[in-house]
């Protein structure tokens, strides 16, 4: 505890800081870190579920077409930019403000969940950059051996995707958890 003096020149014992600026801090930081996994997560989810199983009904043509349109949308929107970035960035600062005020059970969830996050980002830069790259270099749909290209890409990006989301989701609950800790 600190002494200040006050405007007699009496000393008073300052107010002990309980961590309260501290702990709202982690909640705020943590908070954020788990929007932006979940919608992250939430689109990873929703390709899985919606749009690689229509994808795999079209015709080879509508699946490149489609995959490289996406793609190059994806590439260009600052909003998941700041998603991707934002899951990775606010969950090690929430894990470092956790750790500095002793929340060791929601920081443990923490590092698990970013582990997971990690892994979803390794998975989309090992498989599907290559793949996209690939597919968007691949050049117009018009002129390109569409079989092929479908033949090379689509069940590693199907295989890699249901991967990453299960990690990202796994993340996501994770986060979650934290979140239910540190309000105990």
């Amino acid at each position: 505890m600190d002494f200040y003096r006050n405007p007699a020149g009496q000393p008073h014992q300052a107010v002990p800081d309980n961590g309260a600026g501290s702990d709202r801090m982690v909640g705020l930081t943590l908070g954020v870190a788990t929007v932006c996994l979940g919608m992250i997560a939430g689109m990873f989810f929703d390709w899985a579920t919606s749009i690689m199983p229509a994808l795999a009904e079209a015709d080879d043509r509508t699946y490149v077409i489609v995959m490289q349109k996406t793609i190059t949308t994806i590439n260009s929107s600052p909003l998941f930019m700041l998603a991707l970035m934002g899951a990775f960035v606010f969950t090690i600062v929430a894990a470092i403000l956790q750790n500095r005020i002793g929340a060791k059970a929601a920081f443990r969830w923490t590092l698990a969940g970013l582990a997971l996050y990690v892994v979803a980002v390794g998975i989309t830069m090992g498989v599907h950059f290559p793949l996209n790259d690939t597919l968007e270099k691949a050049g117009d749909p018009d002129t390109i051996d569409l079989a092929a290209l479908r033949a090379d890409t689509e069940d590693a990006w199907v295989a890699g995707h249901l991967a990453r989301t299960g990690a990202a989701v796994l993340g996501l609950a994770f986060l979650c958890r934290a979140l239910w800790l540190r309000r105990r």
